[in-house]
């Protein structure tokens, strides 16, 4: 059954390659060369731009797909020795009436845009975009053939805009709409070694009153891929990369304050200066080494602590620029974890749970010390990207103190060294094959791990079908022993048109763990899974701009024993009306009863999960308006007394004007008469056998009430393109109060038990985040921060928001003020060449 499988797979997949590409009807430009110098004014009186010859004739994306645009745009590219200069004229019948907030870089607020889109290596899938808005605002990112990121994306899918490079723009309001001019150095792109460039290339602008967006050579939102439907550019010719040698010293000084009320003294302070450096380094022409020595990550955003009723880690996202920036290579496969790296001490949890009567935990640190990071990436002529990442932790040390006072020190992280190695073929068709490597090597006598993984995508020539899997070997080497687990996927796709459907079987073994440099939040399972969906994206019904609805059903089993768990069912829809407001709805169902093997923290013990049913919608309001709103909410059921869950949000966001807004959003999520584990014990039974009294584990299922409430409060200020000041504060409080204990059986049913304890909890975290950041010059920034935190946890929930709140509040508190200064050094600027 399974050779079958396989043959029909690959059968189909054989057939939809005979498919014929499209006639794409590619545009052609030419550059043209200059001498002359450009005044970046945005005024376009400079001689070269009466010479090039331009780009026009968009061609609408949105909200009308094919359609021409409501004003015409003129676009010319020249170039020097030093970079590429692009100009771009939009027309508007009303001027005053373009939008222009500002926000802070790589951010795109309430306002047109110009975009550039390069695709230097002309692969179609990767590429570099270059964005300014009408108010100034850069925003630049990579784009890559990954389809998503943890942050989502804005403009097109596999977007990073942690990627930043330094270049020059400027825009200007005329009378009869607005203009940009920019250059983008070489040092910015990367590129071939050739006598001539021909460049993939695409031109966007953004009507954002009309929420058209549309482009010089068509994309159409039905085709899968982005720099496949791209233009070409031509007539760049006998240029070359500078030497790229940057530098991004670095000087951060901290003041901190611990204020307990209850304690005496109140409150205690710190101080600490700190001074490191970032490099990037161009080793040839497509490939650079970045390098942080002593880094500090000090404005990087508090990370959203929870409460963790779950089996499995929270997993948090990277706030750390260098871990952020031009990782895309690394994240392929899904083997990269960066927050590993600096994270969690191996042994920080058995400090608590190895303590002795009477000792007590003095100090024990969160976070390993990083020591240095560096990484090597990039794409060579024959389309192999390359990239190396190494980074390396220190110990980390917990101070434990007896009954008597007498203090010992325990180790809790060795000094550990981390290694990703990632070679990424380009295939004809954006298809791509990928080989991945992570390694960790501890000193000492903790275990080392590896992680060896291939992910690929093959696509047919009109890139409507693709088949997609991944394979990877975890390896754990203890002491005498070697711990092997595997995981693979195999899925067939049709990703173009308007009807668009999958496949997809994956396994993962129950020793399989890439955690050590990976995240994963559970092994053990076998999936397949279908999904099929239908969009249209042109205005239909005389009062929708687009719609579309889908499905998607899943069916699991355990790897060992191959037991099933899981079935279920998600239909959704969804649309867009005339007035640009966006509705969504969506169901879920698990129709039978499945098996939980995760809940009881015990291998192969499961928990019979009930049917339920889960329904939900949400609502976005217009996105142009001064006020906006977004709401969502779901109501989830289950056939076992009154088990129900009911979540919801509500986010507002109000801008005051283009300098000014607030966002404030409010969410709250209510599990009644939930059911999860709460404890396991040791009992003494009699053995049937002998009749002598023998040990038992028993595991304690509770019925509980988890209500948490988040709210997160935010507003920025920014004063100009290159000034802002953002606030931040959100408050999480959660609370869980149990009222009957269960046994688990050996079946996974429920029987009663005497069993009594406090399992009820209450906790709070408190962030505020106040950032203030000048990029007084190119690529160099001031940042004045402010934190603020509060961290409560108790076992006696409160009974209400407000009594918590006020208890909350008299929890000892952490702040902490920083200045940092970050100067941008180009080598290519001090000599001229840039």
């Amino acid at each position: 059954m399974k050779k079958c499988t396989l043959l029909l797979i690959l059968g189909l997949y054989s057939l939809s390659l005979c498919a014929q590409a499209p006639n794409s009807g590619k545009k052609q430009m030419e550059a043209l060369r200059t001498e002359a110098p450009i005044a970046l004014d945005g005024l376009l009186n400079d001689p070269a731009w009466t010479q090039a010859a331009p780009a026009t004739d968009f061609i609408q994306f949105e909200p009308v797909p094919g359609a021409a645009p409501a004003f015409p745009t003129s676009v010319k590219v020249v170039y020097d020795n030093t970079g590429l200069y692009i100009s771009a004229h939009m027309k508007d019948s009303r001027p005053d009436s373009i939008l222009q907030e500002l926000s802070q870089r790589d951010r795109l607020g309430n306002t047109d845009w110009f975009g550039v889109f390069i695709d230097a290596y002309k692969d179609g899938i990767n590429g570099l975009m270059f964005i300014v808005t009408a108010g100034g605002v850069q925003f630049d990112a990579k784009v890559t053939s990954m389809q998503n990121n943890e942050n989502g994306w804005e403009i097109v899918r596999g977007e990073d805009t942690n990627w930043d490079a330094v270049w020059e723009s400027q825009t200007r309001i005329t009378e009869d709409g607005w203009a940009v001019e920019m250059k983008i150095p070489y040092a910015a792109i990367r590129f071939p070694k050739a006598p001539e460039q021909n460049w993939n290339i695409n031109f966007a602008r953004l009507i954002r009153r009309h929420q058209e967006r549309s482009y010089w050579n068509s994309v159409d939102p039905q085709q899968n891929g982005f720099f496949n439907q791209a233009g070409a550019i031509s007539g760049i010719s006998n240029i070359k990369a500078p030497l790229r040698l940057q530098a991004f010293p670095f000087i951060a000084v901290y003041g901190e304050n611990y204020h307990d009320k209850h304690s005496s003294p109140k409150n205690s302070f710190g101080r600490s200066f700190n001074g490191g450096m970032d490099v990037k380094f161009g080793i040839n022409d497509a490939f650079t080494l970045d390098m942080t020595l002593i880094p500090d990550f000090g404005q990087a955003q508090s990370d959203n602590q929870v409460l963790n009723l779950s089996p499995f880690e929270v997993r948090f996202d990277e706030n750390r620029q260098f871990f952020t920036e031009g990782t895309e290579l690394f994240n392929k496969g899904g083997l990269f974890y960066s927050r590993r790296i600096g994270g969690n001490p191996l042994h920080y949890e058995d400090i608590y749970n190895n303590l002795a009567e009477g000792e007590e935990v003095i100090k024990n640190p969160q976070q390993s010390q990083l020591y240095n990071a560096t990484k090597i990436s990039g794409r060579t002529n024959k389309g192999l990207g390359i990239g190396f990442f190494n980074a390396t932790s220190g110990r980390s040390h917990a101070i434990i103190r007896d009954a008597e006072g007498l203090e010992r020190e325990v180790q809790t992280d060795p000094l550990t060294n981390f290694n990703v190695l990632v070679l990424d073929q380009n295939l004809p068709n954006n298809s791509y094959v990928s080989l991945i490597n992570t390694t960790v090597l501890r000193s000492g006598s903790d275990y080392d791990a590896n992680v060896s993984g291939a992910v690929f995508s093959l696509r047919n020539k009109a890139n409507s079908y693709a088949l997609n899997g991944h394979s990877a070997l975890s390896q754990k080497y203890f002491p005498g022993q070697t711990d092997l687990g595997h995981t693979y996927s195999l899925g067939l796709s049709k990703t173009s048109g308007a009807l668009s459907w999958g496949a997809n079987y994956s396994m993962e073994s129950d020793t399989y763990d890439p955690n050590d440099l990976g995240f994963l939040f559970n092994n053990n399972s076998r999936e397949w899974n279908i999904y099929t969906e239908y969009n249209v994206f042109k205005p239909f019904w005389k009062i929708f701009n687009a719609g579309g609805f889908g499905g998607y059903g899943f069916y699991g089993r355990l790897y060992n024993p191959a037991k099933y768990t899981d079935f279920g069912l998600n239909f959704y829809g969804w649309v867009q009306t005339k007035k640009f407001w966006n509705f969504n709805v969506w169901t879920y169902h698990e129709p039978f009863i499945t098996y939980d093997y995760f809940e009881a923290r015990k291998a192969g013990q499961g928990y019979r999960y009930p049917t339920n049913n889960n329904y939900g919608f949400n609502i976005n309001t217009d996105s142009r308006k001064a006020l906006q709103v977004s709401m969502n909410t779901n109501l989830r059921r289950w056939s076992e007394n009154d088990r129900h869950n009911w979540n919801w949000t509500i986010s507002p966001r109000y801008r005051v004007n283009d300098k000014l807004n607030f966002r404030f959003s409010v969410g709250m999520y209510n599990a009644f008469d939930n059911m999860g584990f709460a404890t396991n014990r040791i009992v003494n039974v009699l053995d049937p056998n002998t009749g002598e009294p023998v040990e038992k584990e028993e595991i304690i299922f509770g019925r509980r009430d988890n209500i948490t409430v988040e709210n997160t409060f935010s507003t920025a200020y920014t004063f100009n393109s290159k000034m802002a000041l953002n606030f931040r504060l959100r408050h999480y409080w959660s609370k869980v109060e149990y009222f009957q204990f269960h046994l688990l059986n050996s079946d996974g049913t429920l029987a009663p038990t005497d069993y009594v304890g406090n399992h009820d909890r209450n906790y709070n975290a408190f962030n505020i985040d106040m950032v203030y950041r000048w990029r007084f010059a190119p690529g160099s920034d001031l940042y004045v921060v402010w934190k603020n935190s509060i961290f409560e946890f108790a076992e006696m929930a409160s009974p209400n928001y407000f009594d918590n709140l006020d208890r909350m509040l008299e929890a000892p508190q952490q702040n902490s003020i920083s200045v940092k200064l970050i100067y941008f050094i180009d080598y290519a600027r001090l000599v001229g060449k840039g």
